[in-house]
């Protein structure tokens, strides 16, 4: 069932350098619509910002919160709540076999990061797992990351697992206009919707210099989940239930997958951040409903997984100075971060230079 509303928000992000932080988005049923405002989890370090239920809908489905449950990052600089506009536009609100699927548009009044974009939210954790803007391909957040993984592979069919909405597929082509991605996600309806709102049929069609993004919608994970000849590069983006799946921590996973290279291929890989923000479904969002959870045993233990995979060839770096911040992963020695940094625009020459060993 699709359902449109609007939507009361405090902030949705923070940005620190490259480091992009999600707000979560709570849901509560109230007749045949939901509402939506964010809440800063006070009591967490990390001051991340999570979601407190409103409790009153108008009629026809449009959803208006009572109050804007924190405000917005300038008003809480000069202790003002901001309160009675509209920030977000609920485009689409539906339930399937693997997600709960929710499509938020920014009004330009917005936090500047989600002024006027579209953001797709999954799981019951309601985790940012795609941002799509009209008119730029760059987000500012991880997924800019993985448009630096092109210089240091071979020539050949780049897989991203994981592929949401297509968030780093857009700029990986617009970046590497040439390159042609496979994309796998297993929710058919995810891909349906991501094509009608958030861009992703216009990564179906090839660019001038013969690039493209195909989708399979299909479980990563399965021995189908290739190409003859292998890959040369393989980006790793899966998350379920707002953490890593646990076929990430086993070494098994990352064998079959290195089997899926090519000579020289490299695998690129969000292991996440320092939490884990997940659901546990009882009625009070404000006692608990929400749980944050150390998600750094998870992400080590993808890394130690993959160490095992790829003995010696195996390199790391985290995205910001932060506890929270997320660590990529990448595959190979590790390469010569000068060529690297020249070969990548300007704006990622910077974060390149910080990749390093895993020990």
């Amino acid at each position: 069932m699709l359902r449109t509303c609007f939507v009361h928000c405090s902030a949705v992000c923070a940005l620190s350098g490259s480091r992009f932080i999600p707000a979560q988005i709570g849901r509560q049923h109230t007749g045949s619509s939901s509402a939506y405002v964010l809440r800063r989890k006070q009591s967490h370090a990390l001051g991340r910002t999570k979601c407190r239920r409103v409790t009153k809908t108008n009629q026809g489905g449009i959803c208006r919160g009572t109050r804007v449950a924190s405000a917005v990052a300038e008003a809480e600089q000069s202790g003002r709540e901001a309160e009675g506009t509209p920030l977000y536009q609920c485009l689409v609100q539906i339930g399937t076999r693997y997600n709960n699927i929710v499509i938020l548009e920014g009004a330009e009044g917005a936090p500047v990061h989600y002024a006027g974009c579209r953001v797709l939210l999954l799981d019951d954790s309601g985790n940012v797992h795609s941002i799509y803007r009209r008119h730029t391909a760059w987000t500012g957040s991880y997924w800019d990351e993985f448009a630096t993984f092109p210089a240091v592979i071979p020539s050949g069919p780049v897989a991203i697992l994981g592929l949401g909405a297509g968030t780093s597929a857009r700029l990986i082509l617009e970046l590497w206009p040439s390159r042609k991605l496979i994309g796998y996600e297993i929710d058919g309806l995810l891909v349906h919707q991501a094509r009608e709102y958030l861009g992703l049929s216009a990564l179906e069609v090839p660019t001038t210099e013969g690039g493209v993004l195909s989708v399979v919608v299909g479980d990563a994970f399965a021995d189908s989940a290739t190409v003859e000849g292998g890959f040369a590069g393989i980006i790793v983006d899966l998350f379920a239930g707002g953490e890593l799946p646990p076929q990430l921590r086993q070494p098994e996973t990352w064998v079959s997958l290195k089997r899926r290279l090519i000579p020289g291929g490299r695998i690129m890989v969000n292991c996440g951040g320092a939490c884990v923000e997940k659901s546990d479904n009882k009625g009070d969002v404000d006692n608990g409903t929400w749980t944050w959870e150390d998600g750094a045993a998870r992400k080590d233990a993808t890394l130690e997984a993959m160490a095992v995979a790829f003995p010696d060839q195996l390199n790391w770096r985290k995205m910001a100075n932060q506890e929270a911040s997320n660590v990529l992963a990448l595959t190979g020695d590790l390469p010569d971060l000068g060529t690297w940094s020249a070969a990548v625009p300007d704006r990622l020459k910077e974060s390149v230079l910080s990749w390093k060993p895993y020990q």
